[in-house]
């Protein structure tokens, strides 16, 4: 195998690689269209690799010309995915010299498979010359067609596209655009420009060397996979600290809401720790007689069992709700996660005068959930519903707590208060970050309970109650079933991909 034969086919090979790496990077990511355009032009560099292995290893005019009109088509896609790359990665650039310079490399590889022996050239004229260490086909000069001006014409434009692309990204000020606009032009305009220039002199035969072009999009690809590989640590690094960011403001928010909850929760211990003692203290009396009752005393200890038992709960699930985890989806009862939450506030809805009530229907399906993270969004929404019926009347202070199945896999929770509801454009921001209504408050409760449950793949929204008074907030969460099911198809579908 030659020399030429070998380091061109480990060209395509380099590109064929990149191009099934972006293409996974793509699928995963397929808002960053940056990635596809690399994809893009590695294929086309790969198949324009063959076809000048092809002209150079040509033994006569006639074929000289076949993978010339071939290799119209490559380039077609390879300039136009350089295009779209400078367009989406620096995200400047003139979209009707974009089209421009599309619709005239469509006019010439249209024109290519139509004129004979190409759409630019009249004549070709066939030698031989010395390259790598062997001889290899040369066409130059060559006598030109009117049409080969449309093909200056149009890298004439693409080196200005690129280069007015760069410029408005440099004037944007920040150094990261700068960066960025330096990376373009050095690694994708100054390779290009230098090609041009070089297969105008070969043409015209003040260069006696063999036509080339894919050593130039080697490099452009090259560039382009290091600055979007740079840009895709830099974003998973920003992931991976908004993640944590918001790992704090759930915990931050959760404390919030225990320390609304202060009182009743002291409330709550407060009476198994009073039963404790005052059933110590009759045992110690028992106990000091001649003949204890024995039964008696089995009796008391069992309450002071039960009475600790209780206060312990209290503490684990304040312990629970204050310490710093992250989603661990498990199987879980709603019926059970709502009365946790419902004697969490107990004691804070009695010294309001509120009433909460529970509606859950038969039979409900296990969901697929993090039981202190969807503790920490009910509890929310029915503190927020007790400060909003606030200055309703006293009987009129009712708390909601509906839980039915829905289609699709999903079950549905609803938390209704009788309060006197709030304008349209309220509604409209209650999940905006920092907005509240609320003296006092952070306006984080509402926008952290969101998160939440669209990372349990559910939604949360509002919407006045029935009846016009009051607001009920909704969220859904997948049946632990569904939850799995649709799991396993995700899963699936990244192997197929």
């Amino acid at each position: 195998m030659s020399l030429v034969t070998t380091l061109w086919s480990m060209q395509a090979a380099a590109a064929l690689t990149l191009a099934v790496l972006y293409a996974v990077v793509w699928s995963v990511d397929r808002r960053n269209l940056a990635n596809l355009t690399v994809c893009v032009v590695a294929v086309a560099m790969a198949v324009a690799a063959r076809a000048e292995v092809g002209m150079m290893h040509s033994a006569t005019v006639t074929q000289y010309a076949e993978w010339a009109r071939l290799i119209y088509l490559p380039l077609f896609f390879a300039l136009v995915g350089q295009l779209l790359f400078v367009h989406l990665f620096l995200g400047t650039g003139r979209l009707w010299l974009l089209w421009t310079i599309i619709g005239a490399r469509l006019v010439m590889l249209v024109g290519s498979f139509l004129a004979h022996p190409t759409f630019a050239w009249r004549e070709i004229t066939l030698s031989h010359v010395p390259f790598l260490g062997e001889q290899v086909a040369l066409a130059g000069p060559v006598v030109l067609s009117p049409w080969h001006g449309l093909s200056v014409a149009s890298n004439v434009l693409l080196i200005i596209f690129i280069a007015d692309a760069a410029w408005h990204a440099w004037r944007r000020g920040n150094a990261e655009g700068r960066r960025k606009a330096i990376a373009v032009a050095a690694g994708v305009g100054l390779p290009l420009t230098l090609t041009i220039l070089y297969a105008q002199a070969v043409l015209t035969g003040e260069l006696l060397q063999p036509l080339l072009v894919t050593p130039a999009f080697l490099i452009t690809i090259l560039v382009k996979a290091v600055e979007l590989s740079r840009g895709f640590l830099l974003n998973r690094q920003t992931r991976q600290e908004l993640e944590e960011l918001r790992s704090e403001l759930a915990r931050a928010g959760r404390v919030t809401a225990l320390g609304q909850l202060a009182s009743a929760l002291a409330h709550e211990l407060s009476q198994p720790l009073g039963a404790i003692l005052r059933n110590a203290e009759a045992a110690e009396l028992h106990l000091n007689r001649p003949s204890p009752d024995l039964a008696e005393l089995r009796e008391i200890i069992a309450d002071i069992r039960k009475d600790d038992r209780r206060a312990g709960d209290v503490i684990e699930q304040m312990r629970a709700l204050i310490k710093r985890r992250t989603l661990q989806m498990n199987p879980l009862s709603l019926n059970e996660l709502v009365q946790d939450v419902i004697s969490l506030v107990h004691s804070d809805a009695m010294a309001r005068h509120v009433a909460i009530d529970c509606i859950v229907a038969a039979g409900l399906p296990l969901v697929s959930g993090d039981r202190v993270h969807l503790s920490q969004v009910l509890l929310n929404l029915v503190i927020n519903g007790m400060d909003a019926i606030q200055s309703s009347p006293g009987s009129a202070r009712r708390i909601v707590i509906e839980v039915r199945p829905r289609e699709q896999g999903r079950v549905e929770v609803a938390v209704t208060d009788s309060g006197p509801g709030v304008p349209p454009e309220v509604i409209a921001k209650v999940f905006d970050p920092f907005y509240t209504t609320k003296s006092g408050g952070l306006g984080m409760g509402l926008p952290i309970s969101r998160t939440i449950i669209e990372a349990h793949g559910g939604r949360l929204w509002v919407e006045r109650a029935p009846g016009g008074r009051g607001l009920t907030f909704r969220f859904t969460l997948f049946q632990a079933a569904a939850a799995f099911q649709t799991q396993h198809a995700l899963q699936a579908q990244g192997a197929v991909s």
